[in-house]
């Protein structure tokens, strides 16, 4: 939590601010003394005994009379605490000590040493040629106000800001950003009124401004005194202000307006209708301009525009309450006069290709010099809106006899719509491939390409919508071509600017785990297929706040002493952007660390399992493998193999072969299974005695050559494990 504490010192504190003002910019330390010094030390604590920060100013008696008049601030002995505690380096004399929280701080009050309001009436401190250590300094803490604030759902507001202004004549004394649970406290030695502002933390859309309690303005806010608590503040959704453009003389709604409170604009949709979301609380003065020029511009209510753009007479004000949709703020405009063109030598009409009209679009043409680097807009119009477009100046540009024309794309304008490319002569989609065209009368139409779409919410598995949610999109070459910018408060999202081809998502949120669509890790994501024109719905996940191990670690390699065995970390739901750590366990006891481990005698008998931690910053996550075999000394199998059986002998060095004792099942490796495992048929299985042994195979093996495999399970000190053999069956 931040604090800048403003004009509130100048008001409350008695003395120090001009002190602190100066020793703010000073380097932390003391100045070396002219004269041996000793130190004198002290600590800083609230009445809870926590470490308060703040700087030490040192006050020094110059004739040593003790009057208060002689005493001067010394900056070259100040210093600032650090956890609470000071060392001074003192010659001696007398002195008095002044403590001013940090700057940035409203939670303390300045005071003097020890627990006095002036330096009149500060405790002396003597110095004489021996090191001190001072009694605990406690400081006091100046009353606060203190609250919450939340969404309309209860979500607290991280990062809102609350401002507080003195009661009495409306100076802003103090501000403060919440904290993760949305909390606030404001120190306030008077009567404050309160200011609270924020974003939801999910959309990132502003919500609507508004003083305490659900006042509009601070004229009219309630006062809170200091040491009270307000409660929970919840801020509803942002305001609005909504309305219809029509011609004043047909009626016919006007597409492609744009409409204006202040800054915060919208444009016309096709049946004239817009909706300026996010409107901060109060007054607002509302603005209709054309763009594409064919009618007069205006302010809300038929206010008209002079030569200089100024309104004739004084605005009708547009008023915002918090949260408040303001509808039927509409406008007729009147028909801009226009001489009719005359010289058209490029002329036509610009649609999609779904047969939608290109209203308001930017058609751009450029000269067409020898390198395509050197290219320079001459000329540029805007299509009307029928679509229509023209130029009438190309054949006027000096030196210049052809051109390359394009038909500038945008993102989706409005809600329902979607995003458009730009699009060249020739229906190309560059500069450099675009048709040259000249500048004699002639109609060339535009084309222009139609985006898809993708909708589906981000949620947490915990519950509700997770905090700054994110989609990405990855096209078919592996490229991340677009991100879902705008959320709703429940964590839905749409998009409607993809080009279509095949695309996969990426999901992330504020401290949850990112993933693919559908359920999956990165190379198992499935594709989504976009058409123009055409949204796939459903494109959602629920996200984990913590990473969790899909496919679970393996230990790869046998367990035989003198042998090194490795950890595969498996498939985690994240596996980028994170560090994977290793340790090998005996009966849960770490033994080593490290993606491998080289077994010794003195690993004899253990089952070594291995645990790998996945720490992706703000969690991390563990996996344990199955336990290796008992780790024992390498058998050595030899077999003699016929149709029916295989005799084996199984050496183990060390051992003398009447303490080799195991138990051997034979396989015969038939295929690859669809995971790329081996495929295996079980042939026989015995048990060895003394080094030796018969299998005796359940169906006889057929002529030809075979890929079989013994597993050894060793007993003793006989170590286990898979043993390949190639054989021949010759009849």
């Amino acid at each position: 939590m931040t604090s800048t504490h403003g004009g509130a010192f100048v008001r409350l504190v008695a003395g120090g601010t001009a002190a602190a003002t100066a020793f703010a910019g000073l380097a932390i330390g003391l100045a070396a003394p002219a004269h041996a010094a000793v130190t004198i030390s002290g600590n800083t604590i609230d009445a809870a005994g926590n470490y308060v920060d703040g700087y030490v100013f040192v006050y020094r008696d110059e004739d040593g009379d003790g009057i208060v008049e002689s005493f001067e601030s010394d900056f070259d002995l100040s210093v600032l605490t650090q956890g609470g505690a000071f060392d001074l380096a003192l010659e001696d004399g007398i002195y008095k000590l002044e403590f001013f929280p940090t700057s940035g701080s409203d939670e303390y009050i300045s005071e003097y040493y020890r627990d006095k309001a002036d330096i009149a009436s500060a405790d002396v401190i003597t110095v004489a040629g021996a090191a001190q250590v001072l009694p605990a300094w406690t400081i006091d803490s100046i009353p606060t106000v203190t609250g919450t604030v939340a969404t309309t759902a209860g979500r607290p507001v991280r990062g809102a800001s609350v401002q507080a202004y003195a009661a009495d004549d409306n100076a802003l004394l103090a501000t403060d950003t919440t904290n993760a649970s949305g909390a606030f406290s404001i120190g306030a030695q008077e009567a404050v009124k309160l200011r609270f502002s924020g974003s939801d933390p999910v959309s990132g859309k502003s919500l609507a401004t508004e003083y305490y309690s659900d006042k509009a303005d601070l004229a009219t806010a309630d006062a809170v005194v200091p040491g009270a608590s307000v409660g929970t503040v919840t801020l509803a959704p942002g305001g609005s202000i909504s309305g219809r453009v029509v011609s004043d003389a047909a009626g016919v709604p006007l597409n492609r307006v744009e409409v204006c409170a202040e800054s915060n604009c919208d444009y016309t949709n096709g049946d004239g209708v817009y909706t300026i979301e996010g409107a901060s609380t109060g007054a607002h003065e509302v603005y209709f301009y054309d763009p594409i020029d064919e009618f007069l511009p205006e302010y809300y209510n038929n206010v008209a525009i002079d030569e200089d753009g100024d309104p004739v007479s004084d605005p009708i004000i547009v008023t915002v309450a918090p949260g408040q949709a303001v509808t039927g703020i509409d406008a007729g405009l009147a028909t801009k006069s226009k001489p009719a063109l005359t010289g058209v030598d490029l002329s036509g009409t610009v649609r999609d290709q779904l047969g939608g009209i290109g209203v308001g679009y930017d058609i751009v043409a450029y000269d067409t010099p020898a390198n395509p680097l050197d290219r320079k807009e001459v000329a540029r119009t805007i299509s009307n809106r029928s679509g229509g477009y023209a130029f009438t100046t190309l054949d006027r540009i000096g030196g210049e006899t052809e051109f390359k024309i394009v038909v500038e794309g945008e993102t989706a304008r409005e809600d329902g719509d979607f995003a458009r490319r730009s699009i060249w002569t020739g229906q190309k989609y560059g500069y450099d491939t675009a048709t040259a065209v000249s500048a004699a009368p002639q109609v060339i139409d535009f084309v222009q390409p139609v985006a898809g779409g993708i909708a589906g919410a981000v949620t947490s598995e915990a519950g509700g919508a997770p905090e700054d949610p994110y989609v990405g999109f990855l096209d078919a070459d592996g490229n991340f071509t677009y991100a879902a910018e705008e959320f709703e408060a429940d964590g839905t999202y749409e998009t409607r600017s993809l080009w279509p081809g095949e695309y996969k998502a990426q999901f992330g949120a504020s401290r949850h785990v990112s993933e693919w669509w559908d359920d999956a890790v990165a190379g198992e994501a499935k594709t989504i297929t976009v058409k123009p024109g055409q949204v796939v719905t459903g494109i959602s996940a629920a996200l984990a706040a913590g990473v969790k191990a899909v496919e679970r670690p393996t230990i790869e390699g046998d367990a035989w002493v003198k042998k090194t065995i490795r950890l595969d970390k498996g498939v985690w739901t994240q596996m980028a952007d994170n560090e994977f750590t290793y340790e090998w366990l005996v009966k849960g006891a770490v033994i080593a660390t490290g993606p491998s481990l080289k077994l010794t005698k003195k690993h004899l008998g253990d089952k070594i399992t291995g645990r790998v931690t996945n720490d992706i910053g703000f969690t991390q996550g563990q996996a344990i493998t199955k336990a290796t075999y008992k780790v024992g000394y390498k058998p050595k199998v030899k077999a003699k193999v016929s149709k029916k059986s295989a005799a084996i002998t199984l050496k183990v060095k060390p051992l003398k072969a009447k303490k080799v004792k195991a138990t051997v099942t034979v396989f015969e490796n038939v295929g690859v299974k669809k995971n790329g495992e081996d495929k295996l048929k079980k042939l026989g299985k015995a048990k060895i005695k003394k080094g030796k042994g018969v299998v005796r195979f359940k169906k006889a093996l057929g002529k030809g050559k075979h890929k079989l495999v013994f597993t050894v399970k060793g007993k003793g000190k006989v170590g286990s494990g898979d043993i390949m053999k190639k054989v021949k069956i010759k009849r």
